[in-house]
């Protein structure tokens, strides 16, 4: 069995000050760096945001050259996250692409590459997310188990679909009796969207990574629970996927938990013998692979890639990072800049003038995509959010606005383009009209369900067609689409022009 160890760098934490940056980078990052270094053949993969790696080479240059060596040597992965770690689901899918993009600078800029591999905050989703990321260049990206056993199989979901979409966490609903074996937690998923692959990582393992290194968990319990979801060892597995904080600091574990604001990323003392009795111990069992090799390398399931719109991790949905006091008072005010820019600017800086303002396009972008950084809005009540995590947004978006006011003085005296006629269609031509994906529309087997279902509106609009070649191929499509749903489980009674013989012809 191959294992890979994924540690999650955020800088932008809800409670962690710039007072204590250098030392969670020394205590936590430099330790996982450090450590890793003594066993060679162990491979990890490091993660971080944009915005992180910006501070640690500004704050922490030798910490940061030590990661770019063990980059240089193989031994680590480094995968990127967006910039400023917005949730990616609450806010719209150009906003996320450019969030990406800064982060990729950064790391062009400070690593020397950009990123192939990358995280997703919170694994929040909506079916536009992944789209974000495959146009910033990342081929590669990070899904979660548990949303998408919830979403694509019944009985799982029966289980383990949290009812209270707006609660923090479902750590407390039970857990499905799952096979060990299940192929979605050992094999890669391919062309989540065109070009990108991914591997899903599960609360299952990542769980006893946190309380291993909060002392509450021996490393014995962890191995053993390592081997427990190895099943029969084929394939590769997720052991680590979460905050790199909690490996040598306490992290926001005491206000989360405890409602105690005292402890904040407290150094661990003992973070470093932790981490190498962890690597020893699952040297011992397997060996360690990047996510690249996890993703490339393990053969994939044919299975697509599915989750329904606005899940997140840990058994939660993205609502959970949106329904905070400050997420709700401060939404208002991140989409009237938005509009303000798309209806006013946008048309000329981004259309007709496109090339003569990129300063000010890409200024407006940044201060944009940070004013939804994820942090300044958690944690939800009863806990109370961090002073200066607030501060920093509330600045972002005072900045914002500042560039749109630069934004009115540079067009003053430019027309916005004409706006196009609505051409309203008047015959039963087939074409769907909406795009639900950049696949191949009728290549049926490859569609997550989200596709699938509108793949059924897009055959029954060809059906609707006066032409006789276009409705007997959206039959064909039908009968192709019914059938994919059964193999499914998806079983029913089939509907319009799909006949219920045993061979299930079309009408």
């Amino acid at each position: 069995m191959k294992y890979m160890a994924l540690f999650h760098a955020n800088l932008n934490y809800a409670y962690l000050i710039p007072e204590n940056y250098e030392r969670v980078i020394r205590s936590s990052y430099e330790v996982i760096i450090d450590g890793f270094a003594k066993h060679p053949t162990a491979k990890y993969i490091f993660e971080a945001s944009g915005y992180t790696i910006e501070q640690m080479a500004k704050i922490t240059p030798d910490v940061l050259a030590k990661l770019k060596v063990a980059i240089e040597r193989g031994q680590c992965e480094f995968m990127g996250a967006p910039y400023s770690h917005p949730i990616m689901a609450n806010i719209p899918e150009e906003d996320g692409y450019w969030s990406c993009e800064f982060a990729q600078r950064i790391f062009e800029k400070h690593l020397g590459q950009r990123a192939e591999s990358f995280w997703n905050p919170e694994c929040t989703w909506k079916q536009y997310v992944p789209y974000a990321f495959a146009r910033a260049g990342v081929k590669y990206l990070a899904l979660d188990f548990e949303s998408y056993m919830t979403c694509n199989d019944k009985e799982y979901g029966w289980v383990e679909r949290n009812r209270t979409t707006d609660m923090n966490w479902g750590g407390h609903i039970p857990w499905y009796d799952l096979d060990p074996n299940c192929k979605f937690l050992h094999r890669p998923f391919k062309n989540v969207v065109p070009g990108m692959d991914g591997f899903c990582r599960s609360d299952r393992l990542v769980g006893k990574y946190l309380s291993y290194f909060l002392g509450s968990t021996t490393v014995k319990e962890y191995i053993d629970n390592v081997k427990a979801w190895s099943g029969d060892g084929d394939g590769a597995t997720m052991i680590i996927a979460d905050d790199a904080e909690y490996c040598g600091t306490t992290g926001y574990y005491f206000i989360k938990y405890k409602g105690d604001y005292s402890k904040n990323f407290n150094t661990d003392p003992t973070a470093a013998v932790k981490l190498d009795a962890l690597i020893k111990g699952v040297l011992e069992i397997g060996e360690m692979c990047t996510f690249k090799e996890g993703c490339t390398e393990i053969e994939p399931v044919e299975e697509p890639f599915f989750v329904e719109d606005g899940f997140a991790w840990h058994r939660t949905y993205a609502n959970a990072w949106a329904n905070t006091p400050e997420a709700r008072k401060w939404e208002p005010l991140l989409q009237a800049n938005r509009d303000e820019y798309l209806e006013k600017y946008q048309p000329i800086v981004e259309g007709t003038h496109k090339g003569q303002f990129d300063e000010l396009v890409e200024k407006f972008w940044l201060h944009m995509t940070n004013s939804a950084n994820s942090d300044g809005r958690w944690p939800p009540p009863p806990r109370v959010t961090c002073e200066f995590n607030r501060d920093w947004c509330l600045n972002e978006i005072e900045e914002t606005k500042k560039v749109l006011i630069e934004l009115a003085e540079a067009t003053k005296g430019l027309p916005l383009p004409e706006e196009e006629e609505m051409v309203v269609p008047t015959s039963t031509d087939w074409r769907y009209g909406f795009e639900f994906t950049k696949k191949d529309q009728e290549d049926i087997q490859n569609l997550g369900g989200y596709e699938i279902h509108h793949a059924i509106y897009y055959a029954h609009k060809m059906v609707d067609s006066d032409n006789e070649e276009k409705i007997a191929r959206g039959k064909e499509l039908l009968k192709q689409i019914f059938d994919e749903l059964d193999k499914r489980g998806q079983v029913g009674i089939r509907p319009g022009c799909i006949t219920e013989t045993k061979e299930h012809e079309t009408s």
